[in-house]
Protein backbone atom coordinates (compact mmCIF):
# COMPACT_ATOMS: atom_id res chain seq x y z
CA UNK A 1 0.00 0.00 0.00
CA UNK A 2 1.25 3.48 -0.78
CA UNK A 3 1.89 6.27 1.48
CA UNK A 4 0.12 9.36 1.30
CA UNK A 5 2.62 12.19 0.06
CA UNK A 6 3.44 14.96 2.28
CA UNK A 7 3.01 18.35 1.78
CA UNK A 8 6.63 18.73 0.57
CA UNK A 9 6.29 15.95 -2.11
CA UNK A 10 2.74 17.31 -3.27
CA UNK A 11 4.49 20.55 -4.02
CA UNK A 12 7.81 19.28 -5.73
CA UNK A 13 4.99 17.07 -7.97
CA UNK A 14 2.84 20.45 -8.24
CA UNK A 15 6.48 22.43 -9.66
CA UNK A 16 7.57 19.29 -11.94
CA UNK A 17 3.86 18.86 -13.24
CA UNK A 18 4.22 22.84 -14.14
CA UNK A 19 7.96 22.52 -15.41
CA UNK A 20 6.66 20.21 -17.77
CA UNK A 21 3.57 22.02 -19.14
CA UNK A 22 5.77 24.90 -19.80
CA UNK A 23 7.94 22.83 -21.85
CA UNK A 24 4.92 21.61 -23.75
CA UNK A 25 3.89 25.39 -24.29
CA UNK A 26 7.18 26.46 -25.48
CA UNK A 27 6.98 23.52 -28.14
CA UNK A 28 3.26 24.31 -29.11
CA UNK A 29 4.52 28.12 -29.85
CA UNK A 30 8.05 26.87 -32.20
CA UNK A 31 7.73 27.06 -36.24
CA UNK A 32 6.62 24.27 -37.59
CA UNK A 33 10.32 23.93 -39.38
CA UNK A 34 11.89 24.14 -36.15
CA UNK A 35 9.95 21.36 -34.47
CA UNK A 36 10.77 19.53 -37.45
CA UNK A 37 14.60 20.46 -36.78
CA UNK A 38 14.19 19.55 -33.17
CA UNK A 39 12.65 16.28 -33.77
CA UNK A 40 15.57 15.20 -35.92
CA UNK A 41 18.38 16.01 -33.86
CA UNK A 42 17.97 12.43 -32.26
CA UNK A 43 16.05 9.65 -32.19
CA UNK A 44 14.97 8.00 -29.16
CA UNK A 45 13.53 4.70 -28.28
CA UNK A 46 12.55 2.77 -25.38
CA UNK A 47 14.54 -0.16 -23.29
CA UNK A 48 11.91 -2.66 -25.27
CA UNK A 49 13.21 -1.16 -28.18
CA UNK A 50 10.13 1.29 -29.40
CA UNK A 51 10.77 4.13 -31.13
CA UNK A 52 8.96 6.99 -29.46
CA UNK A 53 6.78 9.19 -30.81
CA UNK A 54 7.26 12.47 -32.18
CA UNK A 55 6.01 14.42 -29.40
CA UNK A 56 7.86 12.48 -26.67
CA UNK A 57 11.36 12.76 -28.44
CA UNK A 58 10.63 16.44 -28.74
CA UNK A 59 9.74 16.68 -24.93
CA UNK A 60 13.15 14.50 -24.70
CA UNK A 61 15.41 16.94 -26.44
CA UNK A 62 14.45 19.58 -24.75
CA UNK A 63 15.00 18.42 -20.83
CA UNK A 64 18.02 15.87 -22.05
CA UNK A 65 19.62 16.22 -25.58
CA UNK A 66 21.53 13.46 -25.04
CA UNK A 67 19.07 10.70 -24.76
CA UNK A 68 19.80 7.72 -26.66
CA UNK A 69 17.07 4.93 -25.03
CA UNK A 70 15.16 5.50 -22.20
CA UNK A 71 12.92 3.69 -19.80
CA UNK A 72 11.06 3.86 -16.52
CA UNK A 73 12.84 2.30 -13.35
CA UNK A 74 10.95 -0.62 -13.37
CA UNK A 75 11.68 -1.42 -17.33
CA UNK A 76 15.42 -0.64 -16.17
CA UNK A 77 15.28 -3.14 -13.33
CA UNK A 78 13.85 -5.74 -15.43
CA UNK A 79 16.58 -5.26 -18.20
CA UNK A 80 19.31 -5.83 -15.58
CA UNK A 81 20.04 -2.25 -14.94
CA UNK A 82 19.02 0.33 -12.05
CA UNK A 83 18.86 3.76 -12.22
CA UNK A 84 21.92 5.81 -10.42
CA UNK A 85 21.36 6.96 -6.91
CA UNK A 86 20.02 10.92 -7.19
CA UNK A 87 19.35 10.57 -10.63
CA UNK A 88 16.53 13.00 -11.90
CA UNK A 89 13.94 11.38 -14.39
CA UNK A 90 12.98 13.49 -17.72
CA UNK A 91 8.85 13.73 -18.31
CA UNK A 92 6.88 12.37 -21.19
CA UNK A 93 3.40 11.34 -22.45
CA UNK A 94 2.05 8.20 -21.44
CA UNK A 95 -1.17 6.76 -22.94
CA UNK A 96 -3.65 4.85 -20.43
CA UNK A 97 -6.75 2.85 -21.53
CA UNK A 98 -9.55 3.32 -19.08
CA UNK A 99 -12.75 2.15 -19.15
CA UNK A 100 -15.48 4.79 -19.24
CA UNK A 101 -19.21 4.79 -17.87
CA UNK A 102 -21.95 7.27 -19.94
CA UNK A 103 -23.10 8.36 -23.16
CA UNK A 104 -20.22 9.94 -24.11
CA UNK A 105 -18.08 6.55 -24.39
CA UNK A 106 -15.92 5.71 -27.04
CA UNK A 107 -16.11 2.97 -29.70
CA UNK A 108 -16.77 -0.30 -27.91
CA UNK A 109 -14.54 -3.27 -28.22
CA UNK A 110 -14.88 -7.16 -26.96
CA UNK A 111 -13.13 -8.39 -24.43
CA UNK A 112 -13.79 -11.89 -22.66
CA UNK A 113 -17.05 -11.68 -24.62
CA UNK A 114 -18.16 -8.75 -23.01
CA UNK A 115 -18.59 -5.58 -24.27
CA UNK A 116 -16.33 -2.81 -22.66
CA UNK A 117 -16.25 0.92 -23.46
CA UNK A 118 -13.09 2.53 -23.19
CA UNK A 119 -10.75 5.27 -23.91
CA UNK A 120 -7.59 6.68 -23.57
CA UNK A 121 -5.75 9.77 -21.66
CA UNK A 122 -2.27 10.78 -21.53
CA UNK A 123 -0.61 11.06 -17.88
CA UNK A 124 2.76 12.42 -17.51
CA UNK A 125 5.48 9.29 -17.15
CA UNK A 126 9.20 9.56 -15.81
CA UNK A 127 12.22 7.97 -17.42
CA UNK A 128 15.99 7.75 -16.99
CA UNK A 129 18.41 7.66 -20.04
CA UNK A 130 20.51 4.92 -20.16
CA UNK A 131 23.48 7.24 -19.11
CA UNK A 132 21.49 7.44 -16.06
CA UNK A 133 21.90 3.99 -15.45
CA UNK A 134 24.87 1.11 -14.34
CA UNK A 135 24.47 -2.34 -14.15
CA UNK A 136 23.23 -4.47 -10.83
CA UNK A 137 25.43 -6.11 -8.89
Amino acid sequence: MRKAPTEAQKEAAKVRREKFRGIVKTIAKMPEAERVALSQKVVIATVEGHILSLCNQMLLAMQCPSATIVGGFRQWRKEGRTVRRGEHGHMIWVPSVYEKNGEDTPQPSEIDGEEKKTGTRFLIGTVFDVSQTEELG
